[in-house]
């Protein structure tokens, strides 16, 4: 068994709590999923990203109606999709190799769960530490409605990295 001073779970909002007053510590940062967690890569950041190009051409499309000679002829969205992921995948990149290199911290990238008091069970690591932080964020949950496995529904974690803009999209 691994002991630390904290494990954080979750880099998220989670790997914002490890700062120069835990220089000393000896830190495990456990993360499964996307570093940066659900804002940064599939929530807040790049919604608010999609927003702007959107706004641009509701603005061409009222163009008209106010006297300005606009179009709106669409949008690409493959370079709508790579300029917005082409910021946030360095940035989570970034965040996850700083973590890796900081002394005194180690990073995890298996589920993790807790086996015991202040213990978990970390892929094959059996970890204790004297304080957990438990900051995992959210995931998407599929509603129990029949048939919506058959119609190739999304969630935040796949929507925003589509391949093609849909032709419909139902919310």
């Amino acid at each position: 068994m691994t002991h630390y001073d904290l494990i954080v779970l979750g880099a998220g909002s989670g790997n914002t709590i490890v700062d120069e007053a835990f220089a000393q510590w000896r830190v495990a940062i456990v993360e499964p999923g996307l570093f940066g967690g659900t804002c940064l890569n599939v929530g807040c950041i790049p919604t608010k990203m999609y927003v702007y190009p959107a706004d641009q051409i509701r603005s061409a499309q009222d163009g008209p109606r106010l006297g300005a000679r606009t179009t709106a002829d669409g949008v690409d969205w493959p370079q709508i999709r790579d300029r917005v992921f082409g910021r946030i995948d360095p940035i989570a990149a970034a965040g996850r190799a700083y973590r890796e290199g900081q002394p005194g911290v180690d990073f995890y990238t298996s589920p993790a769960r807790f086996t015991g008091p202040r213990t978990l069970l970390v892929g094959d690591h059996q970890l204790s530490a004297d304080k957990i932080v438990v900051a995992t964020g959210s995931e998407p949950v599929w509603p129990d409605i029949p048939g919506l496995a058959e119609v190739g529904a999304h969630t935040s974690d796949t929507v925003m990295r589509l391949p093609e803009l849909p032709r419909r999209l139902g919310i």
